[in-house]
């Protein structure tokens, strides 16, 4: 089990720097297809790390997959 952990810390780390580098560019919103193509995860597992909770930059409003809301910015009106 401690193998699977520090695996899934790499995908969250993986996933966490690739929503940055989005924020910084001043993306306001992101859907999975662009985290999956920066990073070749699985579109299940970026959706399973975002749900299990990372760090996502107070830039970012929102997080989409097929036009279904993945993630909000609980301060976010939008």
């Amino acid at each position: 089990m401690g193998k699977y952990e520090m695996d899934f810390e790499k995908y969250r780390k993986a996933v966490e720097k690739v929503i940055q580098r989005f924020a910084d560019r001043g993306w306001e919103e992101i859907k999975i297809e662009e985290v999956w193509f920066e990073t070749s995860l699985p579109v299940d597992l970026i959706i399973e790390v975002i749900n299990q909770g990372i760090s996502i930059p107070s830039e970012v409003k929102l997080i989409t997959h097929g036009g279904k809301t993945i993630w909000k910015n609980p301060e976010s009106e939008a």
